[in-house]
Formats: structure tokens, C-alpha cells, sequence
């Protein structure tokens, strides 16, 4: 393996953590913990998004790919994602509810 599948696996796992931090998110709550861990699921999703940027701006540095929205909008996505969410509302699908938040106890 060479410098660039490396950093292209250290991607990937990161992608993952982030995927994990989400479905434990949605499982347990934003504001839950695990056991003896301090930091709620909200902060690990913060986190491995935050460790997804830096392998990215490793990438990006060796210049394996282009500097991350070089010339590009997140507009564009914010519009489709709220768009898709529109639909799913009238699907049914989606409320206006925040069921991932846990409720004081």
C-alpha cells in the first residue's frame, strides 16, 4: 500500500465513524452518552467530522484531489436536501418532531 490508498482508507474509516455516530444518534439520542464516556453522540458526529476534514485537507495537500468545494456551492445541496425533506414530509415519512433528542429523565 502507498501513501495515497493509505490516506484514501483513512477516508473511508472515517466515513464510517461517521455513519456509526449517526445510527447511535438516532438509536439513543443526540444527547446520550455511552457508558463512562463523557461526550454525547452529538459531540463524537462533530468529532469524526472533524477528523474526516483533516484527511481530506491531507488529500487535498498531496494534491491526490482537488482543494473540497473548489469553485462549487453547498447551496445547491442544502436545496436538495430540502427538497427531498419537503417531499418525504408529504410522503408521511417526516414530521417536524425531534424524536433523536432525549427527553430529561
Amino acid at each position: 500500500m502507498n501513501r495515497t490508498e493509505h490516506l484514501l482508507t483513512c477516508l473511508i474509516e472515517e466515513c464510517a465513524e461517521i455513519q456509526k455516530a449517526a445510527a447511535k444518534a438516532l438509536r439513543f439520542g443526540l444527547d446520550d452518552h455511552a457508558p463512562g464516556d463523557t461526550a454525547t453522540n452529538a459531540e463524537d458526529i462533530a468529532d469524526e467530522l472533524l477528523d474526516l476534514a483533516a484527511v481530506m485537507e491531507m488529500l487535498e495537500q498531496e494534491g491526490i484531489i482537488p482543494k473540497p468545494g473548489a469553485g462549487k456551492s453547498t447551496q445547491r445541496k442544502k436545496d436538495k436536501v430540502e427538497k427531498y425533506i419537503k417531499y418525504a414530509r408529504g410522503r408521511g415519512t417526516v414530521s417536524d418532531e425531534q424524536p433523536c433528542r432525549r427527553p430529561d429523565v
